[in-house]
């Protein structure tokens, strides 16, 4: 599915677009999105495993994963991963 190496793929980054919405892309170690979904959710579930788990299925279809460990914020609503291949489990 990626059009990129393992090597370029850095990050995953989650961000609120709205109420309801995250936004997850996977952005290259240029600074690229290489990749972008959309997770939408019941208010119900806004929390931080739903939205993790959501991106871990993201980054899956590219090949990657990321340690929940490392998750990082970045601002209010917006928060970014380092991106591991998926083989490294």
């Amino acid at each position: 599915m990626a059009d990129f190496t393992a090597s370029q793929a850095a990050v995953v980054r989650i961000e609120r677009a709205e109420q309801g919405r995250w936004d997850l892309s996977v952005i290259s170690d240029a600074g690229v999105a290489m990749g972008h979904g959309v997770y939408l959710f019941d208010a119900d579930h806004d929390d931080a495993e739903d939205e993790q788990a959501a991106a871990l299925d993201f980054v899956r279809d590219y090949g990657f994963r990321f340690e929940r460990d490392a998750v990082q914020a970045d601002g209010p609503g917006a928060f970014w991963a380092p991106l591991l291949p998926s083989d490294q489990q």
